[in-house]
């Protein structure tokens, strides 16, 4: 019986031990992109590739993503995305998407970068209808972010962001009286948000 109760108490102390907050989380410890990128090595940023070819949603949200990347971490070396996005097109490589191995191998000479962060961008514009009188206006983004390193060809960091605004509008009679945003501020605010939380995941 003392084998039997020894048995179990030892089980239950190693499956304690393992669920504790102590335990070192795998997730927890990976590397950021500013310990991974060393300050003389550059990085290219592409525009993100959006769910349609019209869109220039991918563009701006890089230049946003730039913005708050040489506020809050200067010391990471940005290749200019008109230099990038001017490279693609003469290179005939195109101006967004995900990049092939040739066309990371062009990249890194053609811009000079040892890093190329891409991604893959889709929002979404709807309505949610509460009462006949008030519904919300609600702008969603999911941005898929790799960064590739270009000499060894591999994803050395990944990251999913979701992220959603909404305003209000009132209605009356079937007529629209109160919209705080039009579609394309909400847009705006959303690629703005979504910019400052994929920067802050560099740092």
């Amino acid at each position: 019986m003392r084998k039997i109760n020894f048995v179990v108490v030892t089980a239950l102390t190693f499956l304690f031990m393992g669920c504790s907050p102590l335990t070192t989380n795998r997730r927890s410890v990976r590397p950021q992109p500013v310990v991974i990128i060393k300050p003389n090595e550059p990085i290219a940023i592409m525009p993100f590739e959006a769910e349609s070819a019209f869109s220039n949603l991918g563009s701006q949200l890089s230049d946003e993503i730039i913005v708050e990347l040489f506020e809050n971490a200067p010391q990471l070396k940005i290749i200019p995305g008109t230099i990038v996005r001017n490279y693609l097109s003469n290179a005939n490589l195109g101006v967004s998407g995900l990049p092939d191995a040739h066309a990371i191998h062009s990249i890194k000479d053609g811009v000079k970068c040892r890093y190329l962060l891409t991604g893959n961008l889709y929002t979404t514009l709807g309505d949610v209808k509460y009462t006949t009188t008030y519904t919300s206006r609600i702008a969603k983004g999911s941005l898929t972010l790799r960064l590739i390193d270009c000499d060894s060809m591999t994803v050395v960091w990944a990251k999913h962001i979701e992220k959603s605004f909404s305003t209000t509008l009132y209605y009356m009679e079937a007529q629209q009286l109160t919209g705080y945003y039009t579609d394309g501020e909400l847009m705006i605010i959303l690629i703005k948000d979504m910019a400052k939380e994929a920067a802050k995941n560099f740092y």
